[in-house]
């Protein structure tokens, strides 16, 4: 006897047989049961959900001796006949698809059947029809004769038109869970006498992505492959499936390390075998637990986990918040087409792993609303500063004609003025090599304390406290930590409670001892020299914020501030009037500003 392939040898013969599609199943036996059966039904849904196999119990439940019954015998000469006869008729809609064969339909169905009680036509791939083959069906679907039963399946229900729409009873069928195809293929298994681990029947019900055919044929292979012995490790080389762990390392070495190590892991894979669309898949579900995890906290909603795989899952959870495992998970899901549907995979998966591993150095989303918090708030304190400025403007003005070292209030920053040359030019050069050097250690220290504070919040998840210190800068003077930002408003913000505390517990952490922390302001001006050289314009800048006129444009435009002094071009005169030039002095420098 011919070997018959375990998806058709377990194909299901009564309606208690299928899995799933109970909403079909319910609706169809009610209908058979009170005598309502339809002139025309529309089954729809994926591949290997049953489609086809719905058809033949239903053509079989309407023409049992014992019926019309939704539990048909299975062993009468009706139910026999079935799928064998030519009362009922399998059509293929790929390959009938002119109006040529749609005629002969109409005509055949226009006789009474031979021997069943029903003519029945199953058109699989119904949307293959052409345009003219569905007008020529529309009149038949509309009023068949008594005796016929039309039962159309597709997987594509939008190609139908609207017309042949509105003239069935339209099912969906749903595409099957894991479960339900894990519990039919240890079914089968227990059934042929075949050893298949949990975990490998897991893994092929996984990958047969709601269809229960693909898992029945991802179960025949693996136990052919595998002399009647189905482990998960025979399932995932069959595949070209990575492990949990591998996955892991790979999203990990992703978003933790870098680059570098992320694209060594994956060359490691891919030498070993792995499939990309498969490694793809895997990466994907890694993201997702680790999302739903941060989100959730709970562990019964990841997929399924060894105890070691688990703990490794909580530990990679924790090291990220969960703003950016869905912001990762989220770049990975929109990187799909340039993985799976390009002429080089290998470079998208490439691309993907670059994506993921530069998006750990985004902002948490928590901060883009404390920025626009803080850009309100800031304007305010803009607003009360120049009320305040404009009522001390006349006192300024006054001090100002006094004395060259003072400047306008709360306008800009002077730098202080300096002592003659001559005074501090050996002052200067005993200094310079020790302030150089004590600077340079100064500021990696602070740095790696800064940092180091920084990673602790991080891990704490305290993102919107992170949101604020991405703003300032710390630095360690005279035994204190100064904490130093351009905004008073932040600082204030850094003060609450429920962000102090945590701060100092970090730093605390981080120094390994309680550390006094003190908030300053920033009146640095910001330029773009570097610290320690001054600028060729310094004199000019001072002589310019001397000028009653520089100082007056300032205060008229809120929000303005000095950015550049260069003296006012030479300009030519006439000869006969070079005798008055000589006696002019420098030319008066020109203010420059800018208003914000």
């Amino acid at each position: 006897m011919a070997y018959e392939a375990l998806a058709r040898k377990w194909r299901p013969k009564t309606f208690d047989e299928i899995v799933g599609q109970g909403h079909v199943t319910r609706a169809l036996a009610n209908a058979i049961t009170s005598g309502k059966i339809h002139h025309a039904y529309l089954f729809s849904g994926t591949r290997g959900v049953g489609k086809t196999t719905f058809a033949r119990i239903l053509a079989r439940a309407l023409n049992c001796e014992k019926g019309p019954t939704p539990t048909p015998c299975l062993t009468c000469p009706s139910c026999v006949e079935v799928g064998a006869g030519t009362d009922v008729q399998e059509i293929d809609g790929a390959s009938n698809t002119g109006i040529d064969d749609i005629r002969s339909l109409r005509e055949n169905a226009a006789y009474a059947p031979s021997r069943l009680r029903y003519k029945v036509y199953i058109i699989d791939e119904v949307h293959m029809l052409s345009k003219q083959a569905f007008n020529g069906l529309l009149k038949t679907l509309e009023e068949p004769p008594p005796h016929v039963v039309f039962i159309l399946a597709t997987t594509e229900p939008n190609r139908i038109p609207d017309t042949i729409l509105s003239r069935v009873q339209r099912f969906d069928f749903r595409m099957l869970t894991d479960a339900e195809v894990r519990g039919r293929l240890s079914e089968m298994a227990r059934a042929e006498g075949i050893s298949a681990e949990e975990d490998a029947l897991a893994l092929m019900a996984r990958y047969a992505f709601g269809s229960m055919r693909d898992g029945q044929s991802l179960f025949e292979q693996a136990a052919v492959s595998g002399g009647g012995s189905v482990t998960a490790a025979l399932v995932e080389g069959m595949l070209g499936l990575v492990g949990v762990e591998a996955a892991i390392d790979l999203v990990s070495a992703a978003v933790l390390d870098g680059a570098g190590p992320a694209l060594t892991r994956f060359a490691s894979l891919l030498s070993r075998g792995a499939d990309l669309k498969f490694l793809f898949l895997s990466l994907i579900d890694v993201l997702r637990d680790a999302a739903v995890l941060s989100f959730t906290g709970r562990e019964a909603l990841l997929f399924r986990h060894s105890p070691a795989s688990l703990d490794r899952m909580r530990d990679l959870t924790a090291r990220r918040a969960r703003e950016e495992w869905m912001l990762l998970l989220d770049i990975a899901f929109r990187s799909e087409r340039d993985v799976l549907a390009t002429e080089f995979p290998h470079l998208g998966f490439e691309l993907l792993l670059l994506r993921l591993a530069n998006a750990q150095g985004l902002l948490p989303v928590e901060a883009l609303d404390l920025s626009a918090d803080l850009s309100a708030d800031l304007s305010a304190e803009a607003a009360r500063a120049a009320k305040a400025e404009a009522a001390g403007a006349a006192k300024a003005e006054k001090v100002e004609q006094k004395t060259s070292a003072a400047a306008p209030a709360a306008t800009f920053t002077r730098k202080p003025s300096s002592p003659p040359a001559g005074k501090t030019s050996d002052l200067s050069a005993d200094l310079s090599a020790d302030l150089s050097a004590e600077a340079a250690g100064a500021a990696k220290a602070d740095a790696g304390l800064w940092d180091a504070v920084r990673r602790i919040l991080e891990g704490k998840k305290k993102t919107v406290l992170l949101g604020l210190l991405y703003q300032m800068r710390g630095e360690v003077r005279e035994g204190e930590f100064v904490i130093v930002c351009d905004h008073e408003m932040m600082l204030d913000r850094l003060k609450e409670k429920d962000k102090w505390e945590p701060l100092l517990a970090a730093l605390e952490e981080a120094a390994g001892r309680a550390v006094p922390v003190r908030l300053s302001v920033s009146t640095e001006k910001k330029s773009p020299e570097p610290d320690g050289v001054a600028p060729e314009d310094a004199g000019l800048e001072r002589k310019a914020l001397e000028e009653p006129v520089v100082l007056e444009i300032l205060r008229s435009f809120e929000g303005s501030m000095l950015v550049k002094v260069q003296p006012a071009p030479p300009v030519e005169v006439p000869r006969n009037a070079a005798a008055a030039d000589e006696d002019a002095g420098e030319p008066d420098p020109v203010a420059t500003e800018e208003g914000e």
